[in-house]
């Protein structure tokens, strides 16, 4: 197996611009179950694509934010804010996991709490917006909040 030297922020880059004209509530919710579309199985790949994915499906929506939430017993929720309130099909709290790790990986964050910017190249523009973490008593939390017009 060849090891992938490409930072996570490129390779989450490259996510977005390959699923750009797709589904993104479709490819979502196979992400959801498991299915990455690398036959390797790479864990760390099905996470940078539901993390792009998220990304994508939230400034489509012209969400508010976008949270993921892993509760102590290890249920997770997955819930949009956009032109009103749902939640979308939760991620295993295994990817759960998996996505946290490579976004607080991606702006360098170890403390338990924090909101940082991310900015994010997509083709000819980018999206700004603002991640926010929160760790506490085995509870993990990623806010997306997304710039509003």
């Amino acid at each position: 197996m060849i090891k992938d030297d490409r930072s996570y922020h490129l390779r989450l880059q490259e996510f977005c611009d390959c699923f750009m004209e797709t589904d993104f509530r479709k490819e979502l919710e196979k992400a959801c179950k498991g299915l990455s579309g690398d036959p390797g199985g790479d864990p760390e790949e099905l996470a940078l694509k539901f993390l792009g994915l998220t990304l994508l499906y939230g400034a489509n929506e012209e969400a508010k934010k976008i949270s993921i939430e892993k509760s102590k017993g290890g249920k997770v929720l997955f819930s949009v804010e956009a032109r009103g309130n749902y939640q979308l099909p939760a991620p295993s709290a295994h990817l759960t996991d998996r996505v946290i790790s490579l976004a607080r990986d991606m702006v360098h964050l170890d403390k338990e709490q924090g909101k940082i910017p991310f900015s994010l190249g997509l083709r000819n523009s980018s999206m700004q917006i603002n991640l926010e973490f929160a760790r506490t008593g085995g509870e993990d939390r990623l806010v997306l909040h997304f710039p509003q017009k």
